[in-house]
């Protein structure tokens, strides 16, 4: 995708579909408030980028680490006039609880910084990701995104669980259950009446319970999910309009609005393998 000086790719990383990728540079573009499911991970090359998250603003320099938890709710715009040119690691978190086992002992690791200044670290993965775009050995590319996942985990990460990821108190287990249902019935049409049945509460309780639980209300938290949902199949080579049908959304344009909006590319850059381009 490129638009006036502003473009991006993603794609899977070579021998390893654990991994994702993206290389992108964006001056006035803004980002959706949204969150991924893997642990996100990037380098700011350029100009710095800003966060709104839970608890405040958050601005990335260039030469710093940005680090996403999973499920982590954020925003994303420019805080340079110039804009911000970045690359990103987004690690499927079997493999984060996988490697985090191996080097540090626990399979619950968890990131405190979302801006993290580490400057061998940074030209560390700054390599790897380079390394990505044009990699045609899968064991080689594979083993430098190990290499760099458990440089991230050894310098960064803590253990345990980190204490904002459950349900507010005294809300229950009801957030938890309209959660639920929401990932048992992502590509069905769900009402709030359906969630507060689950849930045990009453529908305006529910909706704040599960905003301050998932930092979402729970329509944009299905759509997220539909999104995340369908960047994987696009990823798997599937067609744009196939996966818009695959994956509950009204049609390929109303798949093409949210890709732009949560993952700044539209489904056209979203693909398996891809030429390189600077």
């Amino acid at each position: 995708m490129r638009t006036a000086g502003e473009h991006a790719r993603l794609w899977t990383a070579a021998g390893s579909p654990q991994v994702e990728l993206l290389a992108a540079r964006f001056e006035h573009f803004t980002f959706d408030r949204h969150s991924h499911e893997q642990l996100s991970v990037g380098v700011i090359e350029q100009g710095a980028e800003g966060l709104h998250v839970a608890g405040g603003k958050v601005v990335i320099p260039a030469g710093h680490l940005v680090i996403l938890n999973p499920g982590q709710v954020h925003t994303g715009f420019a805080a340079a006039e110039s804009g911000w040119r970045y690359r990103m690691f987004y690690f499927d978190t079997a493999m984060v609880d996988e490697l985090a086992h191996e080097h540090l002992g626990v399979r619950n690791t968890w990131f405190q910084e979302t801006a993290v200044r580490d400057a061998g670290l940074f030209a560390r993965l700054r390599r790897v990701h380079q390394e990505q775009e044009t990699a045609t050995d899968p064991l080689t590319a594979e083993s430098l995104l190990l290499d760099g996942l458990g440089a991230v985990l050894r310098r960064h990460a803590r253990t345990g669980r980190a204490s904002a990821t459950g349900a507010p108190r005294g809300a229950g287990r009801g957030p938890e259950l309209a959660r639920q249902l929401l990932h048992d019935r992502w590509t069905e049409p769900v009402t709030v009446a359906e969630l507060s049945a689950a849930a045990g509460m009453p529908r305006s309780s529910l909706i704040a319970a599960f905003r301050r639980a998932y930092g979402l209300p729970p329509h944009a938290y299905l759509l997220r999910l539909r999104a995340n949902r369908a960047r994987r199949l696009l990823l798997a080579g599937q067609r744009p309009a196939e996966v818009a049908a695959a994956t509950g959304f009204a049609d390929q344009a109303h798949l093409t609005r949210v890709c732009k909006r949560y993952f700044g590319v539209t489904p056209g850059a979203i693909r398996p393998r891809g030429p390189s381009w600077v």
